[in-house]
């Protein structure tokens, strides 16, 4: 069960691979040393690369001797990237459902193609496939735009953009901060120059995939636009190659990893105005009838009242779902809270758990699993729900909650269950 990618980039990149190839730029030689050194690569290793494209990284992490499995959307650009690195496995998929079995692989990395992923998805299932103490790394070449002829290049591109996802906005890092799943982010900074002719200047703004996919009118506007931009630039008019600067950064950050028990973190906090999936948010104020930025497309007695205020999930029931085939990940369910660590085996009515610390801690009491729906039956092969119904699998099912004490919860903060306390 694999999610279609956006259709800007299906579109743009098959179109646009030849462009790709020829005129992306490679990654600077210190900051494929600094992926290969934080991951941990080199023999006996495996590595999974999402968004792989035409291998422009794949190349150059190849040495490092890690087995490496590129995983890429898109036909043409997979037919590229086997060309350019041959011995690679290369497989069809997507970032928001992994083909591989949990805890498969050692390290993760995705070169610009992070912005185009549902987060929260793909973020789940990189926890999922890497093993106890593995890495995840972002890696992005933007260019430097501070410099006038290169914005006129860009702004010229984004002419051509229709609310597809940018590596330009921040919309993609602040969806970091709202997953648990993995540590703080740390962030490297490298600087390189790609030197191209003008027609490679050109060809490379081509490359961009909602100008590959823009109607040829909007395109040719976009590139005679580019061409005007360097025409007149002294820097760039006239001279027979000419140097685009870029920013090369690098994010990285640990699986988080907490053996199931009596103490975890909340991974995902989920609201929104009714119907699933509900997505992550940055933090809720919770009360006697639940989030306070959450709603029910279906109120009470369905959904909501005091006995039913707050849903709860397990990350690792979330992993279990995932490898039968199903697709699940925090909010999918439409639960608000998603934990991680605390062990979901023989919960009952009247458990309680802490959220936060001190006299400020969310304490919720568990009153009665959540009975899945049919609005839930497309997320299951063969729509069957009771994968993760209480009576079939108790240990993969949903929890309702009532509130015992209000507070805040955001994601990251830790939980504790106290069992056995009546209610």
């Amino acid at each position: 069960m694999s999610d279609p990618i956006h259709s800007t980039a299906s579109r743009g990149f098959t179109a646009g691979a030849d462009a790709y190839e020829r005129s992306r730029p490679t990654y600077p030689p210190d900051a494929v040393s600094a992926i290969i050194e934080t991951l941990g690569l080199g023999p006996g290793r495996t590595l999974l690369e999402l968004g792989a494209g035409t291998g422009k990284l794949t190349r150059l992490l190849a040495p490092s001797g890690a087995e490496i499995l590129a995983v890429e959307p898109v036909e043409a650009m997979r037919a590229k990237l086997a060309d350019a690195v041959p011995g690679v496995q290369v497989a069809a998929g997507t970032a928001e459902a992994i083909g591989l079995p949990n805890a498969s692989v050692d390290a993760v990395v995705v070169a610009q193609a992070f912005h185009w992923f549902d987060a929260i998805r793909a973020l789940s299932e990189m926890h999922r496939v890497l093993r106890p103490g593995g890495r995840a790394a972002l890696v992005f070449n933007r260019r430097d735009e501070s410099v006038p002829w290169v914005r006129g290049i860009g702004d010229a591109a984004r002419r051509a953009a229709s609310g597809e996802p940018q590596v330009w906005d921040d919309a993609w890092r602040e969806s970091l901060a709202l997953c648990g799943l993995f540590g703080s982010w740390r962030s490297m900074a490298f600087r390189q120059v790609q030197r191209l002719t003008a027609d490679g200047v050109v060809e490379r703004i081509a490359s961009v995939s909602y100008v590959a996919a823009a109607s040829p009118e909007v395109r040719q506007g976009v590139l005679d636009e580019v061409r005007a931009v360097l025409a007149a630039d002294p820097l760039t008019a006239g001279v027979p190659e000419i140097d685009l600067p870029y920013d090369t950064e690098v994010l990285w950050a640990e699986r988080t990893t907490i053996e199931p028990g009596d103490v975890g973190i909340v991974a995902s906090v989920n609201a929104n105005s009714g119907g699933v999936p509900k997505p992550p948010v940055e933090s809720a104020r919770v009360g006697r009838l639940g989030l306070d930025i959450d709603a029910h497309t279906e109120p009470e007695p369905v959904h909501g009242g005091p006995d039913q205020a707050v849903c709860l999930y397990s990350q690792e029931a979330v992993e279990r779902v995932r490898a039968d085939g199903h697709q699940a990940f925090p909010g999918a369910y439409g639960e608000n809270l998603t934990l991680l660590g605390v062990d979901w085996e023989g919960l009952a009515p009247g458990d309680r758990l802490i959220v936060g610390e001190g006299d400020a801690a969310l304490e919720l009491e568990l009153t009665k699993f959540t009975t899945p729906c049919q609005t839930l039956a497309h997320w299951f092969i063969e729509h069957r729900i009771a994968r993760i119904s209480g009576k079939v699998h108790p240990n993969d099912a949903r929890w309702y909650a009532r509130v015992l004490r209000e507070g805040d919860v955001r994601p990251g903060m830790p939980v504790r269950l106290v069992r056995g306390i009546a209610g």
